[in-house]
């Protein structure tokens, strides 16, 4: 449709509006003639008598009503089309997919999302939350905007910002021998009973290879499939763990959250679709999930690295999981 029938169909539904021409005129600061003109224009290239001219003043003709009703339509997708690309412009596409390991898809980032999602004016978001294999091939596939994902092989092409630096933190049943110490040594756990993740996760790996340089054989009593369910199994007094500070901190009140010196370090990378540019909306979020690991200790890679097992005690302490 060309600027010149728009500018046609502009001036018939004003002077429907304002019930003359003059009127129209007015509104539209246009000259009577030049609306006159518009009108006459309109009804030559569409064949259409939309004006009875017996009368001094123009009368819309039934026809006339009939194509205001379309006329309109066409308006108002033209309004929403801009209202569309105004919230675009404001907070970026207006909707966010994210993939996540469990270790924050299930409670951090469920949370940081409720409180993104009223800042932003509720968009439509989607939380997947899967292994680290399934988020990248997610990421890989163009499925989701942002993915966070253990290390794997081959993550540099797909890596949109520094990987979040995680240093470990031990978790004690409650009444534990040393729950009262603010930090404890590998060497001081020799012999206790451990709750740990399965063989097959990386995080175990790191765990294990920080036990075994300094010589410390622990008693391993359960393994299961992820962090939360091993910091419940600490909780009822099944054994202690070494894990994120962010499963630790949930078990607010229910276990003791240390330091462990030296301790073992986790990274969690931040993933996004190749040759893609992050979308206001998601660099907004990740932003916020920035934020939101900061009272765990937890920082990119790179940047300032803080006491991890305090800010974790002091978030279980408060009860902010």
């Amino acid at each position: 449709m060309t600027p010149a029938r728009l500018r046609q169909l502009e001036a018939f539904l004003a002077v429907l509006r304002a019930g003359s021409v003059g009127a129209a005129a007015e509104r539209l600061s246009l000259s009577q003639p030049a609306v006159t003109k518009l009108l006459r224009a309109l009804e030559e290239e569409t064949e259409l008598a939309l004006f009875d001219r017996s009368r001094r003043r123009l009368h819309p003709t039934p026809e006339a009503r009939r194509f205001a009703a379309e006329v309109e339509g066409l308006f108002a997708a033209a309004r929403r089309v801009e209202q569309v690309a105004s919230d675009m412009r404001s907070a970026g596409v207006g909707e966010l997919r994210v993939a996540s390991l469990p270790l924050l898809g299930a409670e951090l980032l469920p949370r940081l999302l409720a409180g993104f999602a009223g800042a932003q004016g509720h968009p439509r978001l989607s939380l997947t939350v899967v292994s680290s294999h399934e988020v990248v091939e997610l990421v890989q596939a163009g499925q989701v905007e942002l993915g966070f994902t253990l290390p794997m092989p081959g993550l540099a092409a797909l890596e949109v910002a520094a990987p979040f630096r995680m240093p470990a933190v031990l978790l004690l049943p409650p009444g534990h021998r040393l729950a009262g110490r603010r930090e404890v040594a590998p060497r001081e756990l020799e012999g206790e009973p451990c709750v740990s993740l399965g063989r097959q996760y990386r995080l175990r790996h790191l765990v294990d290879e920080l036990f075994e340089r300094h010589g410390v054989t622990r008693r391993m009593v359960a393994e299961t499939q992820n962090a939360q369910a091993t910091c419940a199994m600490v909780a009822a007094g099944l054994g202690f763990t070494v894990t994120d500070p962010v499963s630790a901190a949930a078990q607010a009140g229910r276990a003791a959250v240390l330091r462990l010196v030296p301790t073992a370090v986790f990274h969690i990378h931040v993933l996004a679709p190749p040759g893609r540019p992050l979308s206001l909306l998601a660099r907004h979020f990740l932003a916020g999930v920035t934020a939101g690991l900061a009272p765990y200790g937890v920082q990119p890679a790179g940047g300032r690295r803080g006491a991890v097992a305090g800010r974790a005690q002091r978030a279980a302490r408060s009860g902010d999981p």
